[in-house]
């Protein structure tokens, strides 16, 4: 299952806090720190490569660029708290030669004295040196629980998130690794290894997924040709986004295309 690069969060660059009741979450990435809390019920997490089920008053923690999913089995309340990377320089400094191996609190007590400084930190009349003092401890206390290990080779945490925003924002044009690579000043080998170290995924099988699923939004407005939809998106090969296409929905764009026009065909007969 390949991650999801959250757009939309990685542009709200301000603190986050909200409740949930049976929350669920694709898997997906951004640059921001993310604390989960479990309020009651129970939620099944994975973070990374680490799968497990908390309940009511445990959390998990995922790093920055760390993929992340959870959903609820039967019934839960939850909290979540985003903590955009430019606040926690210090802590991204610090942790940017590890990782975090075991990324769960289940020590009640030192969940509730994480949540004790959020509550803090949601105060109307928390002035900046304030809320700087319990980001500190917030995060100083996820670094001494959830097991850090030591990393050879950490990328730079700030360059990741203007890649796949750049990405994002051009893969309609003639994009591909040698130009990513003197858009950011890297040499394209560098570039290939570092974007696969980061997100778990290679370039193109990104770059492809994204214009893919542009294609699949025209397509699904029923009023484009198949073409027109592939190169709109950023295919300049006709021959690869068959592949591309296929290869993820096991079927031809003119195959899904007829899918869709017999359903709307069924809807029709059955309004009447």
């Amino acid at each position: 299952m390949q991650p999801k690069f959250n757009v939309d969060r990685e542009k709200h660059n301000k603190l986050f806090y909200k409740e949930y009741e049976n929350d669920k979450c694709v898997f997906q990435f951004h640059s921001h720190i993310e604390l989960y809390f479990v309020e009651e019920g129970e939620m099944e997490f994975l973070v990374g490569g680490n799968h497990r089920v908390l309940r009511a008053g445990e959390m998990s923690v995922a790093l920055s660029y760390e993929s992340h999913a959870y959903k609820t089995p039967v019934y839960s309340k939850s909290s979540v708290f985003i903590i955009p990377i430019y606040l926690c320089e210090q802590f991204i400094i610090a942790t940017r030669h590890k990782k975090a191996s075991a990324p769960f609190i289940t020590n009640t007590q030192t969940v509730a004295r994480i949540k004790a400084c959020i509550e803090e930190l949601k105060r109307s009349d928390i002035n900046e040196i304030m809320q700087m003092g319990y980001l500190h401890v917030i995060l100083g206390i996820v670094m001494d629980n959830v097991f850090m290990d030591t990393e050879a080779d950490s990328p730079d945490p700030m360059i990741p998130s203007k890649m796949l925003l750049y990405i994002n924002e051009n893969f309609k044009s003639d994009m591909n690794l040698d130009s990513l690579a003197a858009k950011f000043g890297y040499h394209k080998s560098y570039v290939s290894r570092y974007f696969k170290q980061c997100f778990q995924v290679g370039f193109c099988e990104y770059l492809s997924a994204i214009r893919l699923k542009n294609a699949l939004i025209l397509m699904n407005e029923q009023k484009h040709s198949i073409t027109h939809c592939a190169i709109e998106s950023g295919f300049n090969s006709m021959r690869t986004f068959y592949r591309v296409f296929r290869e993820e929905f096991g079927c031809s764009p003119g195959e899904y295309l007829e899918g869709l026009a017999s359903n709307n065909r069924l809807e029709k007969v059955e309004r009447r």
